[in-house]
């Protein structure tokens, strides 16, 4: 079930520095030491999206990672967004 505009702003402020970008999206950039530490991020957090079956999408560049959520089949923000994007910010504090 797709999200409030009043409940995706509230699930933003319990986020650690998820941003909303255009109206059916979240995105956060994640900055790691090396490019092996970024590749290491991505290959976790393609095992815990497969796991949940609900994909990211990724751009990788160097040692930076970006991370952009959104539900597809219900055309915008779900729980299972800011769900997969605590479990991303679990995964990153690891590394």
């Amino acid at each position: 079930m797709l999200l409030t505009k009043e409940d995706v702003q509230a699930s933003l402020k319990d986020s650690n520095g998820w941003t909303l970008t255009g109206d059916i999206w979240i995105t956060k950039e994640f900055t790691f030491s090396t490019f092996l530490k970024a590749v290491e991020f991505v290959n976790q957090i393609a095992d815990v999206a497969e796991d949940r079956q609900h994909h990211p999408h990724i751009t990788l560049d160097y040692n930076k990672v970006k991370v952009a959520l959104s539900t597809h089949d219900e055309g915008g923000l779900t729980q299972k967004d800011f769900d997969s994007a605590m479990a991303y910010d679990k995964t990153a504090e690891k590394l």
